[in-house]
């Protein structure tokens, strides 16, 4: 724990925009202006600003869907989170002309609802037509051992040119029709997929859309961010590999979102070159790009080597991708860390044929565990494949989990449920430790902490200096600072018997709860507004003299769409949990209460505001 707060100490010092590589585990400081010269160099190459009204029209037809879905209180609106970009450093030349991937955190929660559907299309379509579409290494090394005559073989490998930005439109339409030949889509279908396309980016306080290929506007996209973006690629995938198909017949060919792979048998160089022109055809009809490598016999797709000269296997990682684990004593819960090990055993073994190239593979594998404080020596053995099991209706309880915490919190959790629901009680089935599960969730990791770390460098040029408007600087309610939001406040009412303090928040500007609290105290009917108001009329009513001091307790962070906490909210939880209960104005029932800063952001206040 002291090294993590050390370490966190150290990132939140360095000066620069910690930005993460593409494809692997590096993490390289850049200077602020060249991060923002990078990022809008990205931005301007596939986006165009736009109105800044463009984002609640979108709203508006996402609140529409979820009202016909009855989930307009559940669900939040478009999350306005700022574009950000990553490092391609496996690419050449990349220290004198650095390439980045620019990637989209805004999205709308209806692509939940898109992508339970885009899912089942998928199976449906997957299984009525015996298309090869990979979801993992695993399909793809079983695919590969069905090879037969691997000497009389070549592979054919390709890779769509930034697949998920170039599906257009048309191209979606076009799969979508494909697959109603298999399966059924309804038009409430189609509408919910084709709202979840709908997108913008957000850099820099504006708002941008992606350029169609004539240079105007276009708010359909399919962005690597969404909540749906894989299941689209999947599908779009399906529909090319129908056309590939029709096309080499006598070819096995596969594909993993952009990645693709083909096996031909006895096939001279020639006819592999012509195949491969005709197989670019194909994709630039449907308006994607590829790059193609033939007559190959070995190729390493995704992170697995295929070897068709000894046909084996073997795994695979970038040249300059250096495996890195979380260590022995890290704070994580300790399941994770017991079972990390065997894990990654688990894992090789099985991307590995025999135990010749585990052999081989395990050395870097079992210097990175070293390197991470465990001692585990790598053995290989089969596996068996895990049973599915039966599924039942299993609620979980997922407290964080920190080491710094001595309270064992699962054991008291699960007293409390054999003390509140005895073998007798009427909701014993409901809740007991078969259906009512426990598992800890893990604290902000070093990458969240590193993008907090970067959201404060990038914002320290747009914060308000303007700190107080008073006219009377000496009556500022909270010395000159009554402008300052997302606060936690404490209020010390000194009255001839002592005093007593109360804790309260405000989203906005200090100086708007200022004046409410005063209304509050002038005016009798609404005396019943706050805890502190009720006190206030209780003094009055008794005529005691007494006096108020406001004063800053801690600055927070403000609820934010699909941020699901409010820093605000607990913070000032923890204040009222840490007061003195003697001198507490606050009820200690307040800890219970719900968000109130959640609610402006759901459908069903955006359809109420637009009724009103």
């Amino acid at each position: 724990m002291k090294k993590l707060s050390n370490d966190v100490k150290e990132i939140n010092n360095i000066p620069e925009v910690l930005v993460f590589a593409d494809k692997t585990t590096n993490i390289y400081p850049v200077p602020k202006d060249t991060y923002r010269k990078l990022l809008k160099e990205n931005v301007t190459k596939s986006y165009m600003k736009t109105r800044s009204s463009m984002c609640s029209k979108i709203n508006e037809e996402a609140a529409k869907i979820a009202r016909d879905l009855d989930l307009a209180n559940k669900m939040e609106c478009f999350s306005k989170k700022e574009a950000f970009i990553t490092l391609k450093d496996h690419k050449e030349n990349f220290a004198n002309h650095p390439k980045c991937r620019l990637i989209n955190p805004a999205k709308s929660e209806v692509g939940k609802i898109s992508k339970i559907i885009l899912e089942n299309i998928n199976n449906n379509v997957r299984a009525a037509t015996n298309l090869t579409q990979w979801r993992n290494s695993a399909e793809v090394i079983k695919w590969f051992e069905k090879c037969n005559n691997a000497n009389k073989c070549s592979f054919m490998q390709f890779d769509v040119c930034e697949f998920y930005p170039s599906i257009s439109k048309s191209l979606l339409t076009d799969s979508i029709n494909f697959a109603k030949s298999y399966c059924s889509i309804s038009k409430k279908d189609v509408n919910v997929i084709m709202n979840a396309r709908k997108s913008l980016l957000f850099s820099e306080g504006d708002e941008w859309m992606r350029k169609r290929s004539d240079g105007k506007a276009n708010l359909f996209d399919v962005t690597m961010g969404s909540f749906d973006g894989a299941e689209v690629c999947e599908l779009v995938g399906l529909y090319l590999l129908s056309q590939i198909e029709n096309k080499f017949k006598s070819a096995s060919i596969g594909l993993y979102r952009d990645d693709g792979l083909a096996m031909f048998s006895n096939v001279s160089p020639a006819n592999a070159e012509r195949a491969k022109k005709e197989l670019v055809e194909i994709f630039k009809q449907n308006g994607l790009r590829i790059t193609v490598d033939a007559n190959l016999k070995v190729v390493n797709f995704l992170d697995v080597t295929l070897n068709l000269a000894n046909n084996t296997y073997y795994p695979y990682r970038k040249p300059n991708d250096t495996p890195l684990y979380i260590h022995k004593h890290s704070n994580h819960p300790e399941t994770i860390i017991k079972k990390l090990p065997e894990m990654i055993n688990r894992r090789i073994c099985e991307i590995s044929c025999n135990e010749n190239e585990f052999e081989k593979a395990k050395p870097t594998y079992e210097k990175a565990l070293k390197e991470s404080g465990f001692q585990h020596e790598m053995v290989y053995r089969q596996y068996e494949k895990s049973k599915r099991k039966r599924q039942r209706k299993i609620m979980y309880f997922n407290p964080p989990y920190s080491k710094s915490v001595k309270t064992n919190i699962g054991r008291l959790f699960l007293q409390l449920i054999e003390k509140h629901f005895p073998a007798n009680h009427k909701y014993r089935s409901l809740f007991n430790k078969n259906n009512l599960k426990l598992s800890y969730s893990c604290m902000p990791n070093v990458e969240q902490i590193i993008k907090t770390h970067n959201a404060k460098v990038l914002n320290e040029d747009r914060t308000e200096t303007r700190e107080c408007n008073c006219r009377r600087k000496n009556e500022c309610p909270l010395d000159g600072k009554c402008l300052t939001s997302c606060i936690v406040y404490k209020a010390e009412v000194t009255t001839n018997d002592g005093k007593r303090v109360y804790y309260g928040s405000c989203m906005g500007p200090f100086k708007e709860r200022y004046s409410n609290h005063k209304k509050s105290f002038i005016n009798r009917r609404y005396s019943e507004e706050t805890k502190l108001s009720k006190w206030v009329w209780e003094l009055k009513d008794k005529n005691e003299q007494f006096e108020i001091a406001w004063s800053i307790e801690k600055q927070c962070v403000a609820y934010r769409p699909s941020a699901k906490k409010c820093d605000l909210c607990l913070s000032e939880k923890l204040c009222i949990i840490k007061g003195d209960p003697d001198n507490l104005i606050n009820k200690r029932s307040e800890i219970a209460n719900k968000c109130r800063h959640s609610n402006k952001y759901s459908y069903s206040r955006i359809l109420l505001n637009k009724i009103s």
